[in-house]
């Protein structure tokens, strides 16, 4: 009796806890489901936006580096020459021109570039065909939208040329013009217009996406869209448009309703243009996923509900075995361990334990995961200037250990990064990080996260007693300089000023440029903006006499006094502000380079510095002495180059070899000269001839009448005084056939398309 009444108050007791387990079950079911949908549907649109807030980044990218080929413009004496003419120069137009052409093909985005002299109301114009450019002039006022302002950018629609129609003017009826414009000192104005491949810029940032984007302008005109047939269309009329329009935030999605379908539109506002990029997905194809997941979880939910009530009919049919219904179930949970058990309670008991200690390690990867997200929430404020409104409702919950109605930001950066090799540079990064929160930990309050390139931004409430706090803070990050610096590397801080409008974008911008100045005050130094103002200063180039004293050093290959002319160079530049040490510095590598080309007179021996080549060596070069010693490297280089020609011209064969150039420059129409011709007139045997030709010359002399013969060609082909088949019997070709085989295998056109180039290029521009 008695055991029959134990069982049947186990019996209620667990008949009770299944059925509180069943009603849990429904309410976590219910609750779960919904926050799973929120959550995955919030990720969703999330990724939309940074996926837009990408895109965003490269159209900036692009523009970027649409100012430098500008910047390359704008310092090219020929273009500089042609925008200052008061008349008509054909010379000056042409050397213009192929330097135009030249900049052109530094990027393929580039359509055409436009450069426009209002005085003698000439232009040029470089670019596929499609593009009008007299057409484009006649647009009344359009090219004077950007006197006064740095650029503008606009939708512009090509023009019918009349030319012979082909694929390139079928396909691109719109570009995207960057336009920059100056008034000369006689208030005339001077544009260079560079427009951009409309076809390459949506295959390369719209196509790749499976949802609909377009980017459209302030007024609402389409200037690029995954249907380039809509370019230019007007979209300012509908709902979404005029919503996003009203929004204050430059990014974040709504919802928008056409007829019974409804799809969720994001956006983002570009920086540099202003422009809104807009990504508009359907309803049914991002919640389908949902709902296919969501149904998946009920769906589990509803067998475990459907399996305790299973197990409750069970155990009240048998009510004397329950422990044993229990053990059962117990040894199909994953949490079983075998051994060590010596009855039922105390198995029962192991796996409760076992499954305690797993939520037990739940809830600490969950930390691990609540900080990921905190770090990523940081990069977010530094880096885009905030979160959208629901990101920053639930901006408490990260719990930041600094308070941003009241804050500075410190930047760090490890010296010389780049030249780190992947384990060191994460070795060093962590030493710093670590050692940034011993430092700080007990004194103040702040948040460091990482950030790229070995940089580590610390947000940091620092004393509001003025200078005092500053310098208690300077002595702080001084104690981390001398630490890290024992570990044999070096590390610059850029301090911004004490921001109160939680701003955290531009306390990060301004860091950023305080490092920026390292590059003229050297590493291992904290820079703030109040040194920065005492020690630099503006300047506008490198004394007149310093650049003459170089090329002089060039000139006569005096390299004690080049580099000591340097040394001087660099102590001047050290008291200039970064962006205008670096405009100075790239002036002064073009006027060097150059010099040393002129001076070794040798088109195989140059110096080949490409701009792209050029531009990654100013990226890469972190201080003014490593800018020098590059340029050092350089004139070492073209000591080298005049020492291998002085070695050539005292080779035993060089007069006799120059007597055999002579001799072929003179006899250059002559069908018949050939190795055998030269090798007899010489008195050497046809292989010596070969031999000692290519020794002094570095080519044979085979190739070298082709070439003699080949440049002749081009200079009567600039005319159009003789057929191309008299061309051809002028220059030494008995079979015509021949001659258009060798000029297109050298030039790498036909005869016929480079006297065709050639007069287009010779003809008067006209406004």
């Amino acid at each position: 009796m008695t055991k029959l009444r134990r069982d049947s108050l186990f019996v209620r007791m667990l008949l009770s806890f299944m059925a509180l387990t069943m009603v849990l079950v429904v309410t976590m079911t219910l609750v779960f489901s919904n926050l799973y949908s929120k959550t995955l549907f919030n990720q969703l649109s999330r990724e939309q936006i940074k996926g837009l807030e990408t895109l965003s980044g490269n159209i900036d990218n692009l523009f970027r580096e649409m100012d430098q080929i500008f910047l390359n413009l704008e310092i090219n004496d020929n273009i500089n020459y042609f925008l200052a003419l008061s008349s008509s120069d054909a010379l000056t137009s042409n050397q213009a021109r192929i330097q135009i052409r030249n900049i052109r093909q530094i990027n393929p985005y580039i359509h055409s570039i436009f450069v426009y002299n209002s005085a003698i109301k000439e232009f040029i114009c470089e670019g596929e065909l499609g593009f009008d450019a007299a057409g484009f002039l006649r647009q009344g006022s359009t090219y004077r939208k950007s006197v006064g302002n740095k650029r503008t950018i606009y939708l512009t629609r090509l023009v019918p040329t009349g030319n012979k129609q082909d694929f390139l003017t079928n396909k691109k009826d719109y570009t995207i013009s960057i336009e920059y414009t100056n008034l000369s000192i006689s208030g005339e104005q001077q544009t260079v217009i560079i427009n951009i491949d409309e076809n390459l810029f949506i295959h390369d940032y719209l196509a790749n996406s499976d949802n609909e984007l377009l980017i459209a302008d302030a007024q609402g005109t389409l200037l690029a869209h995954t249907n380039p047939e809509r370019i230019g269309g007007d979209i300012k009329d509908t709902s979404a448009f005029a919503t996003v329009l009203q929004q204050s935030a430059p990014k974040g999605n709504l919802s928008d309703k056409e007829g019974t379908s409804r799809s969720l539109v994001a956006f983002v506002q570009n920086q540099t243009t202003g422009w809104y990029i807009l990504s508009k997905a359907p309803y049914s194809t991002l919640v389908k996923p949902i709902q296919d997941k969501r149904n998946g979880f009920l769906a589990v939910c509803l067998s475990v509900l459907l399996m305790c009530l299973a197990a409750i009919f069970l155990i009240s049919k048998r009510l004397y075995i329950p422990v044993e219904k229990l053990t059962e179930l117990f040894k199909r949970s994953p949490f079983h361990v075998e051994g060590g058990q010596t009855g039922d309670i105390s198995f029962i008991q192991s796996v409760y334990t076992e499954t305690l200690l797993h939520m037990r390690s739940l809830e600490n990867e969950n930390r691990s995961n609540q900080r990921i997200v905190k770090e990523s929430y940081l990069r977010s404020l530094l880096t885009d200037g905030g979160t959208d409104e629901r990101e920053e409702s639930h901006a408490g919950d990260y719990r930041l250990g600094v308070c941003l109605d009241r804050f500075r930001l410190c930047l760090f950066r490890i010296d010389a990064y780049s030249q780190l090799d992947g384990k060191e540079a994460a070795l060093f990064e962590s030493l710093l990080f670590e050692s940034i929160g011993q430092r700080l930990q007990n004194d103040y309050a702040y948040e460091a996260v990482r950030m790229p390139k070995g940089e580590i931004a610390v947000l940091i409430n620092e004393s509001e007693e003025g200078t005092e706090g500053l310098e208690d803070l300077l002595d702080v990050l001084e104690s981390i300089q001398r630490f890290i610096a024992s570990h044999g590397i070096t590390v610059s801080v850029g301090l911004s000023d004490v921001r109160q409008d939680r701003d955290c974008a531009l306390a990060y911008a301004q860091g950023l440029e305080m490092l920026q100045q390292r590059f003229v005050l050297g590493f291992g130094r904290i820079i703030h903006l109040a040194e920065v103002e005492e020690t630099l200063t503006r300047s506008y180039g490198l004394p007149a006499e310093m650049e003459k004293k170089l090329i002089s050093c060039i000139s006569m290959n005096d390299r004690a006094g080049f580099q000591e002319s340097l040394g001087g160079a660099a102590y001047v530049l050290k008291g200039f502000v970064y962006s205008d040490a670096i405009k100075a510095l790239f002036h002064l590598f073009l006027v060097c380079i150059t010099q040393m080309n002129q001076t070794i007179n040798d088109e195989n021996k140059r110096l080949g510095v490409l701009y792209g080549e050029l531009n990654l060596i100013f990226t890469e070069m972190e201080t003014l002495e490593q800018a020098m010693e590059w340029l050092l490297r350089q004139f070492d280089h073209y000591s080298s180059s005049l020492d291998s020609i002085k070695q050539l011209k005292e080779n035993k064969f060089y007069r006799k070899v120059e007597e055999i150039m002579q001799y072929i420059q003179q006899n250059y129409n002559d069908n018949n000269l050939s190795v055998e011709v030269l090798a007899e007139r010489a008195g050497y045997t046809p292989n010596y001839l070969s031999k000692i030709f290519k020794e002094v010359t570095g080519i044979n002399s085979s190739e070298y009448i082709r070439k003699v013969r080949i440049d002749k060609a081009k200079e009567l082909l600039r005319s159009d005084e003789y057929r191309v088949s008299d061309v051809a019997e002028l220059c030494g070709y008995t079979n015509s056939s021949h001659f258009y085989s060798a000029f297109k295998k050298q030039v790498g056109l036909t005869p016929s398309a480079y006297r065709e180039l050639s007069l287009q290029d010779n003809s008067p521009a006209t406004g």
